[in-house]
């Protein structure tokens, strides 16, 4: 996995490099500098040099602004290290990129086209350009879909983030993540975050319930290596009522939030994840816990007696 050494004005990049974990993951090949009022070029390039040395291999360096003492200073460092590279243009989308695996012209090209208009300025424009809106499906009850399988399904929290774009998509040979789950397909903020977040090469799918029922059930992902991540066993519930069968459910991380109880290290549930829990169970699911490839798989049920 490719090294990155993020150096800025102020706190900048190490603000940037937790932002990107909250989505991503920790990342250990990833570090951030602070060039701070109170130091010069000379006690920022003894700060660069010092910190690549942490890596194992040569890391890229990405910097703030170009011309500023930053990017000044990494280029000083270049010169005596000239299987560096330097980038200028440092952002939370660039960042969520590459730790993902893009490679960095890809990288940057996607940061350039996600930069868009949004909120009320986006809203101004579509009054100026008006825009078909296809109204959201509702569930037919008349309509009569054969059931179909998904064996992969994942509860996260997290969504797309290090383990599951990592390990996962390694570990399954995915093909597509398809994230389902009403909240998420109504907020734009997260959509794009996901986007950014999916793996080079992966298909992305977000889908409601419904939407994502019909499409699996009419036989659309077939031939296809798809993992199902939602974030609580209720869109599971509905898929499941929407005949879509699910063999196989892999609990790998629930928050802790008020009148919760944890019952694993990445897993605490309410009485409401509890009753979908059992519900799941009672329509056949085997419900399992676990956080990455390389463990053990945990019988869910017993976890949550």
């Amino acid at each position: 996995m490719a090294n990155f050494l993020l150096v800025s004005h102020g706190e900048y990049a190490k603000a940037t490099k937790a932002s990107v974990e909250m989505i991503a993951g920790e990342q250990k090949n990833v570090k951030a500098i602070a060039f701070k009022q109170t130091m010069n070029q000379d006690d920022l390039l003894e700060e660069i040099t010092k910190v690549a040395s942490e890596f194992d291999e040569a890391p890229t360096i990405l910097v703030d602004i170009a011309g500023g003492t930053p990017a000044n200073t990494a280029q000083r460092y270049q010169q005596k290290h000239t299987d560096v590279a330097v980038y200028s243009g440092l952002s939370m989308p660039l960042l969520l990129a590459l730790v993902m695996g893009t490679p960095i012209d890809e990288a940057i090209k996607q940061t350039i086209d996600n930069m868009a208009p949004v909120g009320l300025t986006k809203k101004k424009e579509e009054k100026q350009k008006p825009k078909v809106v296809k109204k959201e499906e509702k569930p037919n009850k008349n309509v009569t879909l054969t059931p179909h399988t998904m064996q992969n399904v994942r509860i996260d929290e997290r969504l797309i983030h290090g383990q599951v774009a990592t390990m996962w998509t390694n570990a399954l040979k995915l093909t597509r993540i398809m994230v389902v789950g009403d909240d998420i397909v109504k907020n734009d903020m997260l959509k794009t975050g996901l986007k950014t977040a999916c793996p080079h090469g992966i298909h992305l799918s977000i889908l409601t319930a419904h939407g994502a029922a019909r499409r699996i059930n009419s036989g659309k992902y077939v031939g296809q290596t798809v993992l199902l991540l939602v974030k609580n066993p209720g869109v599971l519930r509905q898929l499941v009522d929407f005949d879509v069968k699910l063999p196989e459910i892999n609990v790998g991380n629930m928050s802790t939030k008020p009148h919760s109880r944890q019952v694993a290290k990445s897993v605490a549930v309410l009485d409401k994840d509890v009753e979908d829990f059992e519900y799941l169970d009672q329509k056949g699911c085997h419900i399992y816990h676990q956080m990455v490839p390389s463990e053990p798989k945990e019988d869910f049920m017993e976890m949550i007696k």
